[in-house]
C-alpha cells in the first residue's frame, strides 16, 4: 500500500510540558509543516505519553502526520500515523506486527548496506544520517558528509528505485540544493525550524528549495 511520506519533515527536540514548547509547535503546525516527529529520549513513559498526546492534538487540528520515534508500543498507544525506528530497535517486520500494516515505518540508516535491508525488509521510508554534526541526538552514526550523500546515490542499488529517502543531521537551508543535485529529495529538520527567529519564513524558504511536498 502506498503511503504518502513528506519531503519535508520536523522532528521535535526533546519536548517538555511547557507553554513555549506546545506553543512553537502550534506555530510550526500552522506554517505549512505536513510531518511531524515526536522524539522524546529522556522524559519516562507517562511523561512521553502527555506530552505526546498534546502534540498529536495539534497535529490533528492542522492535518499533519504524526509519527512516534522509537517507542513502537506508544505508538499503538497513541494510535500514531506511524513510527520511525533505529538500527538497534525492534525490525520493520516486528514493528508493523506490533502497529499494523496501515501504519507508516520509516527507519535510520548510516550506508548503503543498511539502506539495502530496509528496503528489503519494505520499510516505507529512509532517514539517511546524519549529514553533518548535530546537538540534537547523542551517540551519533559516522558522519556522511556531501561527498558520502553522492556516493550512495550513485550506487547501482537506488537507479530506478522509488524508496523516500529522507536526509537528517545537522542539515542547513543552503545544504539542500547541493543535496538534491545529486538526488536527495527529502529533508528532515529539527533546530533550524525550532530555534528559527521566523519559523513561518524558515518553512517556507524551505518548502520553496524543496519543491513538492510529497514524494
Amino acid at each position: 500500500m502506498q503511503k504518502l511520506i513528506s519531503t519535508l519533515q520536523f522532528i521535535t527536540p526533546q519536548p517538555s510540558y511547557s507553554s513555549l514548547f506546545f506553543k512553537t509547535i502550534e506555530t510550526i503546525a500552522k506554517s505549512g509543516i505536513h510531518w511531524i516527529q515526536y522524539r522524546d529520549k529522556e522524559n519516562n513513559l507517562d511523561d512521553f505519553l502527555k506530552i505526546a498526546t498534546e502534540v498529536q492534538s495539534i497535529c490533528k487540528s492542522h492535518s499533519i502526520t504524526f509519527i512516534v520515534n522509537d517507542k513502537v508500543e506508544a505508538a499503538l498507544q497513541l494510535q500514531a500515523d506511524g513510527v520511525h525506528v533505529g538500527q538497534t530497535d525492534l525490525s520493520i517486520a516486528e514493528t508493523k506486527k506490533i502497529i499494523g500494516a496501515d501504519k507508516i515505518v520509516g527507519t535510520s540508516t548510516n550506508n548503503i548496506q543498511q539502506i539495502k535491508k530496509a528496503f528489503a525488509e519494505g520499510v516505507d521510508y529512509i532517514g539517511l544520517g546524519p549529514f553533518a554534526f548535530t546537538t540534537t541526538k547523542q551517540k551519533l552514526n559516522p558522519i556522511i558528509g556531501f561527498d558520502g550523500y553522492k556516493s550512495i546515490y550513485e550506487n547501482d542499488f537506488l537507479r530506478n528505485k522509488k524508496m523516500p529517502i529522507v536526509a537528517i543531521g545537522g542539515l542547513q537551508i543552503t545544504d539542500i540544493e547541493p543535496l538534491k543535485s545529486v538526488g536527495n529529495n527529502g529533508f528532515a529538520m529539527s533546530s533550524l525550524i525550532y530555534n528559527a527567529t521566523d519559523i513561518p519564513a524558515t518553512i517556507s524558504t524551505l518548502k520553496t528549495l524543496i519543491g513538492n511536498d510529497w514524494f
